[in-house]
């Protein structure tokens, strides 16, 4: 029984959200119809009890139908997107299927997430979807912390040991890649010396998923995250200042690939700061 009453307090309800819309219009119309000559017969205080009766019923009507739009306009309102990291490989791949020419850059520390859960399925020949199978030109630059700079700053940089590992895996794929790929195609690693500030993703400088490095107390000591989190995404034409935040994310990328050797060396960074002042 309990089933029963509520289908049909469903087919009610749904009954009524096709059907008041005509009865707003029923109810307009009885309305005029109440003020000509057809139906004199009815005495005038019938006529005003009448109209008050349907003037409260379209008032109602019409309130919720105003509450609906309004309803769907804030649901429909495109606020500022965050997105888990497991998210990233399916949004980026999305875009790149549109795309004749793709540009990547990518800043990481160690690249545990971005590289072997983006970036190499991106180039996959075994992936139908990939750059590689759908023979689209590419260059992906990738900025990552320096092995060596890790090795010599472990007690900061203790959680980033794969950092050289991956460097290597990159180094590799970039001596295949143009084998597999459409000529023209290829991979950059750059490597950085500096505390990483904005790390993430930026396809053809204009769609930019990003997060930040950050400290926090971890197993009793104060350690940097960095990556593998959750991920702000801008574009070019959004209302959340993505043209500012994608000039910022590629000021930290020329800074990264423009050092000597890919290296940002001390004197670069303090070069940096005088100029940004």
């Amino acid at each position: 029984m309990a089933d029963a009453k509520i289908t049909w307090i469903h087919r009610l309800k749904e009954g009524y959200k096709i059907a008041k819309r005509p009865i707003a219009y029923i109810i307009m119309f009885i309305a005029v119809l109440l003020e000509s000559p057809i139906v004199e017969f009815l005495k005038d205080e019938d006529k005003r009890a009448v109209q008050v009766v349907m003037l409260i019923f379209l008032s109602l009507i019409l309130m919720q139908m105003m509450f609906e739009m309004y309803e769907k306009i804030i649901k429909e309102d495109k606020g500022l997107n965050l997105m888990a990291s497991g998210e990233l490989h399916k949004k980026i791949e999305s875009i790149i299927q549109k795309e004749k020419s793709v540009n990547i850059k990518y800043i990481g520390v160690a690249g545990r997430n971005g590289w072997n859960n983006v970036l190499s399925k991106l180039i996959d020949e075994n992936n139908p979807n990939s750059l590689v199978s759908n023979r689209t030109k590419f260059t992906i630059d990738v900025g990552l912390l320096n092995p060596e700079v890790q090795k010599d700053n472990s007690g900061i940089y203790e959680r980033f040991g794969e950092v050289e590992n991956i460097s290597n895996s990159i180094k590799n794929a970039s001596g295949y890649i143009s084998d597999v790929s459409i000529s023209g195609s290829e991979i950059r690693l750059h490597h950085y010396s500096h505390m990483p500030n904005m790390l993430g993703f930026l396809v053809n400088d204009n769609y930019l998923f990003v997060t930040y490095a950050f400290w926090e107390n971890y197993h009793g000591k104060m350690t940097i995250r960095g990556g593998g989190t959750e991920y702000f995404e801008y574009d070019k034409n959004d209302e959340f200042g993505g043209q500012e935040v994608i000039r910022r994310f590629n000021g930290w990328f020329s800074y990264i690939s423009k050092s000597t050797n890919g290296l940002a060396t001390n004197n670069d960074y303090k070069s940096a700061q005088i100029q940004d002042d």
